[in-house]
């Protein structure tokens, strides 16, 4: 039974997809839709990251479409980096939209 999220992991995660897929942002577009998702780097084989270890993607980056982390893991690093440098990224401009 997967473990509950805590008051201050919900908070966190809701604060991060009202960022919007930094993807997009990256693109030049800001608010766009975003879903959660959990990183898969240094989690090991069929573990997921933290709560606190999440990025905001659109669906279409996310899961819906060949330009989607989950179609092409590879093709999307390469193209956006590694989601860990998308995790400092998005929370850099957490870390700006709380203090600005």
């Amino acid at each position: 039974m997967p473990k509950r999220r805590t008051a201050a992991e919900s908070r966190h995660m809701d604060a991060v997809a009202r960022l919007g897929c930094v993807v997009c942002y990256k693109m030049g577009y800001e608010d766009s839709p975003a879903e959660l998702h959990h990183i898969k780097e240094q989690t090991g084989m069929g573990l997921r990251s933290s709560n606190y270890e999440v990025i905001p993607l659109c669906p279409m980056h996310h899961r819906s479409s060949e330009a989607a982390y989950h179609s092409s893991p590879a093709t999307f690093t390469n193209k956006w980096g590694s989601q860990r440098s998308l995790l400092e990224f998005t929370l850099d401009l957490l870390g700006q939209k709380k203090g600005g």
